[in-house]
């Protein structure tokens, strides 16, 4: 099984940059916030659009 931080860790190889926020309702810790039951990062794809991984945790 994978988790979040793999992915991330392979996507930064990539040249990918992960977004970090520290607002009052959402913090990152090493690109990742874990919201309820889900953890999630998010990124810009080469258009400025945001996109984002999750994964349940268990």
């Amino acid at each position: 099984m994978r988790h979040i931080e793999d992915d991330i860790r392979e996507l930064e190889q990539a040249g990918v940059v992960f977004e970090d926020y520290d607002l009052p309702d959402l913090k990152t810790v090493n690109h990742i916030c874990v919201l309820g039951s889900e953890k999630a990062a998010w990124f810009k794809d080469t258009e400025g659009n945001f996109l984002c991984l999750h994964e349940e945790v268990h």
